[in-house]
């Protein structure tokens, strides 16, 4: 599957709860991010001024050598290329043999939010304010950056509209939906009227469109035919679930249309107070037999309610949801719809303001990044492997425009990240770049640092690339092994923190061997260090009135059939002679008699004799007792 946006426009009507959310960034990354086809690995981006679309080169940050950026940097847009004209603007050009360079350019005024297809094969350019739609073909419009003119008689532009309030692709087949303000005209009792007594009422209505790539031959381009690259084929209106008394008001893509509706009274208004999303999908058999009419689609899964933003990540499993600063994620398992697990990522930016909504939500190689208004924050996930168990998330603020308190742990560590403090002007995420994150603001494009050991190692570990975060993590003092540990816990890396961490508390390292039933560490531990071990753990559990550490780390190993381990523990236990551990030796030697008679009872007697050495007044009832 692609990489599915969240793709929402200007809500049909006036709604306090929903914040004004863009519908995209006005940048796009081609060659390497969603837009592509020219194979031109080179990172670049597109975006349109005066009506024109523009494509840059990115070029390296100065500081992706070292992976140690710590400033946000401003990424220049030099030598933009004209690739195509929107429609006649007036702009200074450099001719040169095979393209058309910007000499001058103007400012950005109220550009488009660009929207790529989850193909990557289309290039949606949203205009908000005036509630029109342009899509271009990828593939034509940057074959004009290579130069190559066997493609300069197609033209990139295959479809365009207008009253549009919302615009979302579905899928990753080149399908989309547009949400279309229309007038209906009803008569008495919902008939048709004349058009003289026609009572019209305005109705947002959902319409599905299927693109369809044009074959040219070398023939027609020879011959100087122009032609688009692909046509629109309308496949029909959605019926959208709860009839009349729902009111379509926002589309998201991904691999599910999601619709955000507003529900109505009896009075006919909307109900602004409550919305509902619903989910739409074919039907299994319409799939199967290529059938991609809109009345093949059905509602799936559950409904949920509407959402400010929606994001799916690159695999169509997993779905964050964002409701003001709040954002929650889902784990799609048709027909199951699982939460696992929400934040409050963005707070007020001053001490008593309100908290400011999220503005953008990705997903990048399994880390979700979000942004307010001025800040730019990233949520690594939870063991997702453990469906039985909470998928517990970490936040930390990378950049914002004010200072705002460490996040990630209710005791923040002195290893918790800080954020970059920095002017942030509406950023939204585009990708990772030169060992940093790109967003796209309303100033140009920036490059916020990842260069904080916990962001790189949880990245790379979200990614699947353990072997270059365990190089992180072996440059970790050691002080903060246990906050790192925790870490890697929650990212369900127990193992990483067992294998890695050298400078481990013993009493994190023993709960962990325990917790994950890591046996074999524990019994090298006893084996190797156990005179010390007993030292340092023989108070602990005491004071609780239960089990003490000592009997509680006897009684696993005894578990997992340790019989000589245990036994070792007791003659350790009985060197150290206090009366407390020779308690704990008692009721270890005691039990280890129950499954080794011979060996059981000869090391009951050994911890008996050292009592009697100890306490001879107390000699007959310790020696009643243990029998």
């Amino acid at each position: 599957n692609g990489n599915y946006s969240s793709l929402m426009g200007k809500p049909n009507i006036k709604d306090p709860i929903r914040p004004a959310v863009p519908a995209g960034p006005i940048h796009t990354v081609i060659s390497g991010g969603p837009v592509g086809g020219v194979g031109n690995n080179r990172p670049g981006v597109l975006f349109v001024e005066n009506h024109s679309v523009f494509a840059s080169r990115l070029g390296s940050s100065r500081s992706s050598i070292d992976n140690r950026q710590l400033t946000v940097e401003k990424v220049d847009i030099s030598d933009a290329m004209v690739l195509y004209q929107l429609e006649k603007a007036s702009h200074t050009t450099r001719d040169t043999r095979t393209s058309k360079l910007v000499f001058s350019t103007l400012p950005l005024t109220n550009p488009p939010r660009l929207i790529p297809s989850p193909s990557g094969r289309y290039l949606c350019l949203l205009w908000e304010g005036n509630q029109k739609y342009d899509i271009l073909h990828a593939g034509s419009l940057l074959v004009r950056e290579s130069g190559d003119g066997r493609g300069q008689a197609v033209s990139p532009s295959c479809d365009s509209g207008d009253n549009v309030l919302s615009f979302a692709w579905i899928g990753d087949d080149d399908q989309f939906a547009v949400l279309r303000q229309v007038e209906i005209d009803n008569g008495e009792d919902g008939e048709v009227a004349d058009q003289d007594t026609t009572d019209k009422k305005s109705r947002p209505r959902v319409e599905l469109f299927k693109l369809a790539e044009v074959q040219v031959g070398a023939a027609e381009l020879a011959g100087g035919a122009g032609v688009a690259a692909a046509t629109t084929v309308s496949v029909g209106s959605l019926t959208v679930r709860g009839g009349d008394r729902v009111v379509p008001q926002v589309l998201f893509g991904g691999p599910a249309l999601c619709v955000g509706c507003s529900v109505t009274s009896t009075n006919t208004m909307p109900d602004t107070d409550e919305g509902m999303a619903y989910f739409y999908s074919r039907k299994s058999g319409a799939i199967m037999d290529n059938d991609e009419r809109a009345s093949t689609y059905m509602t799936v899964g559950t409904s949920i309610p509407c959402p400010h933003l929606l994001e799916w990540d690159d695999d169509g499993l997993l779905c964050a949801v964002a409701y003001g600063s709040r954002v929650a994620i889902y784990l799609s398992d048709p027909p199951k719809f699982t939460l696992m697990g929400s934040v409050n990522v963005v707070g007020g930016s001053r001490l008593g303001e309100a908290e400011q909504p999220i503005i953008s939500l990705k997903f990048i190689h399994g880390v979700l990044y979000c942004s307010g208004p001025s800040s730019v924050h990233v949520v690594f996930l939870g063991n997702l492997a453990e469906e039985d168990t909470v998928c517990e998330l970490d936040t930390y603020t990378i950049a914002s425009s004010r200072s705002v308190p460490l996040q990630g742990t209710d005791i923040p560590d002195e290893f918790t990240p800080a954020p970059v403090i920095t002017s942030l002007s509406q950023p939204l995420i585009l990708t990772y770049h030169s060992g940093g994150l790109l967003v796209s603001t309303d100033v140009g494009l920036r490059l916020l640092p990842l260069s904080h050991p916990l962001i790189r190692i949880g990245t790379l570990l979200a990614a699947n690339l353990t072997e270059k975060a365990r190089k992180w993590i072996f440059d970790i003092p050691k002080e903060h092994h246990d906050f790192l540990a925790q870490f890697l816990i929650r990212r369900g890396r127990a193992d990483l923190a067992i294998r890695d961490l050298h400078g481990l508390s013993l009493e994190t390292y023993i709960d962990l061997c325990i917790t994950y039933e890591r046996t074999s560490e524990l019994e090298n531990l006893i084996n190797t260090h156990g005179g010390q071990v007993v030292k340092e753990i023989s108070g602990w559990g005491r004071e609780e009135g239960g089990y003490s550490a000592i009997s509680a780390i006897g009684l696993y190993m005894l578990g997992k059939n340790k019989i000589d381990c245990v036994t070792r523990l007791v003659r350790q236990l009985i060197s150290c002679g206090t009366d407390e551990v020779l308690v704990d030796a008692m009721k270890l030697a005691t039990l280890l008699g129950a499954l080794d008679q011979n060996g059981g009872g000869a090391l009951l007697q050994n911890v008996i004799d050292v009592v009697h050495q100890k306490h001879p007044d107390n000699q007959l009832t310790l020696v009643s007792t243990v029998n």
